[in-house]
């Protein structure tokens, strides 16, 4: 009866802890916690354990005459982290009028030692270390989400807003605190991106079995979600036999670079061990080509509204075609659709471009270590150091060495010079050189 005892104890206690997270990985709401919606009251809630703050704790009726933003971010969220510098400049601008409060479920330990190490934050003077709520479940549990980022606007008492994070410009929190009653659209965390937007269930069987079927559907943004959403959606249908592909408010330049980088082949560990010159397909800018007429189409280039461009130049998209087509070939056939739809021409071509090249000198290679030992590879270099910063221009490697020879690289000081110094100890060096490389081009259709 004991061993039974244990047993069912054991049990029990792993359903339990299982029911505490969700399928993010997040704590359980709090069950007995009403959700707020746009519109409703909102009660004195005690906000606590908030780091990088004057204060450990706040209640929300602190700032009943005044504008607070929740914004729920987490590390693995690269847009949360991007928006820091601009969410730290704002409340500057502004000062005691708004709170601008970062929310986060994860623990002290880990979000102290992310702001500590996370590079990208320390390279602003001074270094950002946002206010942010941690280890919360209460406030999640008022303001239900399931993607971040996730944006609530509280202003004398009241939700006002439920956005994604493109809403938090200078312009709309003006527009608040000047007393204008806001509408934007609602971020829907309901919605769901493996759904068809198009469900031609009228259709009789022999229709849609037939080798013929399929269709293509183009919109302009769509409220029901944020800007952005997620990337590529891929699904092969095996009882309707099927497959669809689609994406939701990405604008020209995310679907030319999302469709072209997805026709390449996957550049893995095993391929770069082959042969050193092969490189996963990095988003470099210098390996983006824009070759049109008209660039607000792809960028702000008139300084418009933000928000404003943006819901005038993200597309959603959906195709739908008979049988199990591979991915690769559905997504060929959905630029050809695209090219016509927006009159352009999107593909890959070689081109001389100026890039840094990594080559071995006449010195011997030094600080050498066995593989797996810790080290970095030239590949690892390249992409890591040179080519994810984005500062530099792209990079090459002419080594001839790829993961079989690692260095024991020390940290550089983020300059040029200070990286080629350090190469230049192992007996490498870097050069700037043009080379003919493979890029992304995208052109006005002829």
């Amino acid at each position: 009866m004991k061993l039974a005892t244990i047993i069912c104890f054991l049990l029990l206690t792993s359903i339990t802890q299982a029911q505490e997270k969700d399928k993010y990985g997040r704590p359980a709401l709090v069950p007995e916690i009403a959700e707020l919606k746009i519109g409703d009251q909102v009660p004195d809630i005690l906000i606590d354990n908030i780091i990088n703050n004057d204060k450990r704790s706040i209640h929300t009726s602190d700032y009943k005459d005044r504008l607070l933003v929740l914004d729920f971010w987490e590390r693995s969220c690269s847009t949360c982290i991007a928006s820091m510098p601009k969410l730290d400049s704002l409340q500057r601008v502004f000062g005691d009028r708004i709170k601008l409060l970062s929310v986060t479920w994860e623990s002290e330990a880990h979000i102290v030692d992310f702001f500590n190490k996370n590079r990208f934050l320390k390279e602003y003077n001074p270094p950002v270390h946002r206010a942010s709520a941690v280890d919360d479940r209460i406030l999640r549990s008022y303001f239900r989400y399931q993607t971040n980022p996730h944006v609530i606007w509280i202003y004398k008492g009241r939700v006002i807003a439920i956005t994604g994070y493109e809403h938090i410009t200078s312009a709309n929190i003006q527009e608040v605190l000047d007393g204008k009653t806001v509408n934007w659209p609602l971020k829907n965390d309901s919605f769901d991106p493996m759904y068809p937007l198009m469900r031609l269930d009228g259709l009789s069987t022999e229709v849609v079995d037939s080798p013929y079927y399929g269709y293509s559907v183009l919109t302009g943004t769509s409220n029901s979600m944020q800007i952005g959403l997620g990337g590529l959606f891929y699904k092969q249908d095996t009882v309707r036999n099927s497959s669809r592909l689609a994406f939701f408010n990405q604008d020209l330049s995310h679907i030319y670079q999302m469709l072209l980088y997805a026709t390449k082949p996957l550049v893995t560990v095993e391929d770069m061990r082959k042969d050193a010159t092969k490189t996963p397909y990095l988003p470099h800018p210098a390996r983006r080509i824009l070759e049109v007429k008209d660039l607000s189409r792809f960028r702000n280039v008139d300084q418009e509204n933000q928000v404003v461009w943006d819901r005038k130049n993200h597309f959603c998209y959906e195709m739908e075609q008979h049988g199990l087509v591979d991915k690769q070939a559905l997504i060929k056939q959905a630029l050809i659709d695209l090219n016509n739809r927006f009159g352009l021409n999107g593909r890959y071509e070689k081109r001389k471009v100026k890039c840094l090249v990594i080559i071995k000198t006449d010195q011997p290679l030094t600080d050498t270590l066995p593989k797996g030992k810790g080290g970095m590879s030239i590949p690892a270099l390249v992409m890591m150091n040179l080519d994810y910063t984005q500062k530099f221009p792209p990079a090459v490697n002419e080594t001839g060495l790829g993961f079989e020879v690692e260095f024991n690289m020390m940290p550089d000081d983020g300059t040029l010079a200070g990286f080629r110094k350090e190469m230049q100890r192992h007996g490498l060096d870097l050069i700037e050189a043009e080379r003919e490389i493979e890029v992304l081009v995208i052109s006005d259709a002829k």
